[in-house]
C-alpha cells in the first residue's frame, strides 16, 4: 500500500506491506525498515524498528498521528492524499477535534476573529504533552467550545470555523 506522509514539514513516500509475525515491510527511499508493535501494560505502544524497540505514547487525531517519546519528544504524523496536499489544510472540515483527552491551556481566539493559515487557536495538554491547534486554513472562528482549564474526551469539537 502506497502512503505519503508530512512529518516535521518533510514529505516521505512509503510502500507499506505485511510482513511476518504481524509486523510490517517498509519501503522508504529504497531502503527496507522491518517494523512491529504491540501494546504495553502502561498503554504505552512498543515499537519495534529494525530490531530495535521505542516506547511511545500514540494519539490519533481526525487527519494525524501524534507520536511522543521521552527520547525524542512529540511527533505529528499527517496522512497527505495521492496529490500532495495534506488534508488536513486542503478541504479541511469546519470542526478543530481534540486527538487525545486533555484540558485546554491557552485560548487565542474568540468567536468572529478572522484567522490566517497556521495561525495558532488553541493550547492543548494531553498526557504531559503540550499541543498547539492552528487554523487550517483562512476563515472565521464560529465557536470556541472550551475554556481555559476545561477537561475534554477524545475527538471532542474544541474549536468551529466558518467559511470567509
Amino acid at each position: 500500500m502506497r502512503r505519503r506522509y508530512l512529518i516535521d514539514g518533510q514529505t516521505h513516500d512509503v510502500v507499506v506491506t505485511r510482513g511476518g509475525n504481524g509486523g510490517y515491510s517498509i519501503l522508504r527511499a529504497g531502503r527496507r525498515i522491518d517494523a512491529r508493535a504491540g501494546a504495553l501494560p502502561d498503554g504505552r505502544q512498543s515499537i519495534m524498528i529494525d530490531g530495535q524497540e521505542h516506547a511511545v505514547w500514540i494519539a490519533a487525531g481526525e487527519k494525524s498521528v501524534f507520536v511522543h517519546s521521552n527520547a525524542n519528544g512529540a511527533t505529528e504524523i499527517e496522512t497527505m492524499d495521492a496529490g500532495g496536499a495534506g488534508q488536513a489544510r486542503a478541504g479541511a472540515s469546519n470542526t478543530l477535534v481534540a486527538p487525545m483527552p486533555g484540558t485546554v491551556i491557552a485560548v487565542q481566539v474568540a468567536a468572529g476573529d478572522m484567522v490566517s493559515v497556521g495561525q495558532p487557536l488553541m493550547v492543548i495538554e494531553s498526557m504531559k504533552l503540550e499541543t498547539t491547534l492552528a487554523a487550517p486554513r483562512e476563515a472565521c472562528v464560529k465557536a470556541v467550545h472550551f475554556g481555559v482549564g476545561a477537561t475534554f474526551g477524545l475527538k471532542a469539537i474544541l474549536v468551529t470555523l466558518q467559511d470567509l
